[in-house]
């Protein structure tokens, strides 16, 4: 059996730790990375709170005013101070080294020919 690996343990948020940027959804919110992005992501409670309506980007200045609200600083606390409660997203892609590679590759149903 194949044993995984222990992402609670080795949790590190890259979005605070490391250059990570926040990310734009096509639907005009700000959210801590582009991995939370997804149907996946949106089911945890932590994460929804970005998809409030009154946190889409047309209903502030700047993003900077997003960033030090309370949704961003409540976030970003709890990662810090209560990892155990991160989103199981975040561990998922925060679960690994700082230097771990972690991206999305594409994958065909056939390899892709190279020679056209």
């Amino acid at each position: 059996m194949i044993k995984k690996p222990d992402r609670i343990r080795k949790f590190q948020p890259k979005c605070i730790l490391t250059d990570r940027q926040p990310a734009f959804t096509a639907t005009g919110f700000l959210v801590p990375c582009c991995w939370v992005d997804n149907q996946w992501g949106m089911k945890d409670e932590n994460i929804k709170k970005f998809y409030d309506p009154k946190q889409h980007i047309d209903k502030h200045e700047t993003v900077m005013e997003i960033m030090h609200g309370e949704v961003f600083t409540d976030f970003w606390n709890m990662l810090k101070n209560k990892p155990e409660n991160a989103p199981k997203i975040c561990k998922k892609y925060c679960g690994s080294e700082l230097s771990d590679q972690v991206t999305k590759k594409d994958h065909y149903v056939k390899p892709k020919d190279e020679s056209k």
